[in-house]
């Protein structure tokens, strides 16, 4: 039996209700959105005869098929009627674009609450209110009101996104598409007056196209819940949450954002534990967290790690930030010295960090990795570009080095400016997440060693 959010992400009907040519107002960006869907879409609007090609609708009333998924983007004020348009269709599922509910006073709490207990007697799901809601690479379904010339969208990819804030949603896929990180899914829940963050890891959890879930969050709606997916979810696929609202201000920002309390910060920390999900602490840490659960095939099971660089001072860094994460750095084995002793000029640092210099060759660093990553469970490669010894397909070596041994691998490129972009796209389509300090890429490393044992405590 589907689950009961799979109708969101695999309608084959949809219904754009709002629908509009006017560039000031959503319905006009998702209806351009909905363009890429494969599915059948019918704008709404009793002021026009078509949109974009589209025939267009006086009421949902009026059109002919069946509808799957219906979409609101029309004002507060009117969408209570509309639900009752929506349930004489028989459509069963809405996403409510629509703004001005809990986050704008009384009056609008109210009226979600009036809307809530209506649908919810209805057995309508909704997504929403004050929400983006759902995008699929699977099947082009898109019903972001942000336009793709204003919001770039991410290519198909192993990661899904799971967001209470449309902007932190919208931010996160600009980032990841400009990374070269696809995606799976995306949903914005917005102020969840059904569908929670709970519910879309329930989904998500079974979901063939999803191999980890990066997930912002400002507060949970059912503690209980939130936890049981969060576990469940955990003991099959990497989970990693961005908490926001951990300080007093950042708390009253949330309360004036979606009408949420934020919580203690101390007792979300415990849930994250108990439930097996990675803690990230910013921006950046959540994306990098992301790449290397969503990017890498191979679990991390130790914290023996292994340094393989072009540039001493990097090594340095990340020597310092392996330690912070709770990694050892055990000295090669004699064997390996030995065979690297043979493979390399006596000016190349033989130890753990394995020290190339400026001198070493893309070659140097497969033979690196061939002959020590055996003996460690996982390594962080810096390449400096500017070294005229190295070229992109160093990137093919590593990567390599890293599937044959079946480890995984970050790495950091810095230097060559236009190499440097290269290097980092090629190595991305090849598995490898890669990072633009040494400290980050230790980082992401340490997630994906949390993701893996908490995986296992969750089983």
């Amino acid at each position: 039996m589907a689950h009961d959010l799979h109708g969101f992400f695999y309608p084959t009907s949809v219904a754009l209700i709002g629908a509009t040519d006017n560039p000031l107002k959503p319905g006009t960006a998702i209806l351009e959105n909905l363009s890429h869907f494969k599915g059948a879409v019918f704008p709404v609007n009793p002021k026009h005869e078509t949109l974009l090609g589209h025939r267009c609708y006086p009421s949902v009333a009026a059109i002919p098929d069946e509808i799957d998924l219906a979409i609101i983007a029309l004002p507060a004020m009117l969408v209570e009627q509309e639900i009752d348009a929506v349930r004489a269709k028989g459509i069963r599922r809405v996403i409510l674009i629509s703004s001005g509910f809990a986050e704008a006073g009384e009056d609008g709490v109210r009226m979600q609450q009036r809307i809530g207990a209506k649908t919810k007697q209805m057995g309508i799901r909704v997504i929403g209110p004050n929400a983006l809601g759902v995008y699929n690479t699977d099947n082009g379904l898109d019903s972001f009101f942000v336009s793709r010339e204003r919001g770039a969208r991410p290519a198909p990819g192993r990661l899904s996104i799971i967001s209470q804030s449309g902007a932190i949603t919208v931010i996160l896929m600009e980032a990841l598409a400009r990374d070269g990180l696809g995606i799976a899914k995306a949903v914005n829940y917005g102020n969840r007056l059904d569908v929670d963050d709970a519910d879309a890891l329930d989904y998500f959890a079974d979901d063939a196209q999803t191999g980890a879930v990066a997930m912002y969050m400002e507060s949970v709606a059912d503690g209980r819940k939130f936890l049981a997916a969060a576990k469940a979810f955990a003991a099959k696929k990497p989970l990693v949450i961005w908490k926001a609202g951990k300080q007093e201000l950042g708390a009253a920002a949330v309360a004036s954002h979606t009408a949420t309390l934020a919580g203690k910060y101390g007792l979300y920390q415990a849930a994250f534990r108990q439930a097996g999900a990675v803690e990230a602490y910013g921006f950046d840490h959540v994306i990098d967290a992301a790449k290397a659960v969503a990017l890498m095939d191979y679990p991390c099971v130790g914290n023996r790690l292994l340094i393989v660089t072009n540039g001493g001072g990097m090594a340095v860094a990340a020597s310092d930030q392996a330690e912070v994460e709770g990694f050892t750095m055990p000295r090669l084995p004699d064997e390996v010295r030995t065979k690297l002793g043979g493979a390399f000029p006596t000016f190349f640092g033989k130890n753990n960090p394995i020290d190339l210099t400026g001198s070493g060759r893309n070659e140097d660093y497969y033979t690196a990795l061939k002959e020590a990553l055996p003996h460690y469970d996982a390594a962080i490669v810096i390449v400096l570009m500017g070294a005229t010894t190295v070229t992109e397909d160093a990137t093919k070596m590593i990567a390599q080095a890293c599937h044959e041994a079946k480890k995984p691998v970050t790495c950091c490129i810095l230097q060559g400016l236009g190499y440097t972009h290269e290097a980092m796209h090629a190595l991305l389509k090849l598995g490898i997440p890669v990072y633009p300090s040494p400290e980050r890429a230790v980082r992401a490393l340490s997630a994906l060693r949390k993701a893996t044992k908490n995986r296992e405590g969750c089983k």
